[in-house]
């Protein structure tokens, strides 16, 4: 028998499909969910049992059951294997520590790729059509129209540096294209057949191609090889009025480094979702530059995630109860794990 810590949801919702194929496989799964109320706490009984846990956002966003979660998931004995909702788990706590006692950790990479490519691209639309304009006209209640020099080029022929071609890159790449943008990739992997990309280079280069960008997306995870990977060294090469998208982490660009680009014009402009400290300080300058967009952390923001994430622990799942390889396994060395 097999113990899943899961949330009450989940078992109301996919607790018969994962049983399923938990009978297909010729194994029996039984659910364990976290105790409610206050000063709630597992049994020792049921610390023992657990042998998987589905951290979804019904247990991760609700204080007192991530309160539970946190007291026991440390002490779960016979803990074997943990997946996250979240596609890095380097902002995950305890990573470190689980993976060190053997326990294998997954994360729901590609669940969300969609809706944050789209927040990406929302952000190179708004830039490229002067909505930063717009919106603080229609704050002041001015008509505020683009004329002359201040007619935004066309998106059609400019050159973006897609930094990251994930599962996120690889489907804004696809968007971006349809604009008629020429997409560069960069990643440490070579470019595949059929992958939306006209170029593809490892990040080794990325000081040779910043001159070529207009357009600038950072679509990679943080790792300790892509903290600070733009920094003020890397702006120099950038060309002079290109506009980054940042639907990464924030710790991948220097804000020092990213703050001096955007007032200087080196940088004509930014969307940035993620933020070295997050919420962002009400007295960050970023709040108040006229050629910033910002928004809270929130690309990935969709009702189809949850049904997506729990598809994937079931897939998962029928893999790791069959004996067989399982998908989005994260290397937890090769991360840049938060204190």
């Amino acid at each position: 028998m097999t113990f899943a810590l899961v949330s009450k949801q989940f078992v109301t919702r996919f607790g018969d499909e994962l049983k399923a194929v938990a009978g297909r496989a010729g194994k029996s799964v039984s659910f364990v969910t976290l105790p409610e109320g206050k000063d709630a706490k597992m049994s020792q009984v049921d610390r023992e049992r657990v042998s998987c846990i589905f951290l979804d956002r019904d247990i991760r966003f609700n204080e007192p059951l991530y309160a539970t979660y946190r007291e026991m998931v440390r002490a779960a004995p016979n803990l074997k294997w943990i997946t996250y909702t979240s596609s890095g788990v380097g902002q995950q706590e305890f990573v470190t520590e689980l993976d060190a006692k053997g326990v294998i950790i997954t994360s729901s990479t590609g669940s969300n790729a969609e809706p944050v490519a789209q927040t990406g691209l929302t952000g190179v639309l708004m830039l490229a059509r002067g909505f930063g304009t717009y919106i603080r006209g229609q704050c002041k209640r001015e008509w505020t129209p683009l004329r002359g020099n201040a007619l935004p080029d066309d998106l059609r022929g400019q050159t973006l540096l897609l930094i990251g071609v994930g599962a996120v890159g690889t489907v804004f790449a696809g968007y971006a294209r349809t604009f008629g943008l020429k997409v560069i990739g960069v990643r440490r992997s070579p470019m595949k057949p059929g992958e939306p990309v006209d170029e593809m280079h490892p990040p080794s280069k990325l000081h040779e191609l910043l001159p070529r960008a207009n357009w600038i997306v950072i679509a990679c995870p943080l790792t300790q090889e892509t903290l600070n990977l733009l920094d003020a060294a890397a702006f120099k090469h950038v060309r002079k009025g290109a506009k980054l998208v940042n639907i990464g982490r924030g710790e991948i660009v220097n804000e020092a480094a990213l703050l001096e680009a955007l007032r200087s014009g080196q940088l004509g402009g930014a969307a940035l979702d993620a933020h070295s400290k997050e919420p962002l300080p009400k007295d960050s300058p970023f709040w108040d530059l006229p050629n910033v967009i910002v928004s809270p952390h929130n690309a990935s923001a969709s009702t189809g995630n949850e049904t997506r994430c729990a598809e994937m622990f079931i897939a998962n799942f029928g893999h790791w109860v069959r004996g067989e390889p399982m998908f989005n396994v994260q290397d937890v060395s090769k991360l840049k794990v938060e204190a």
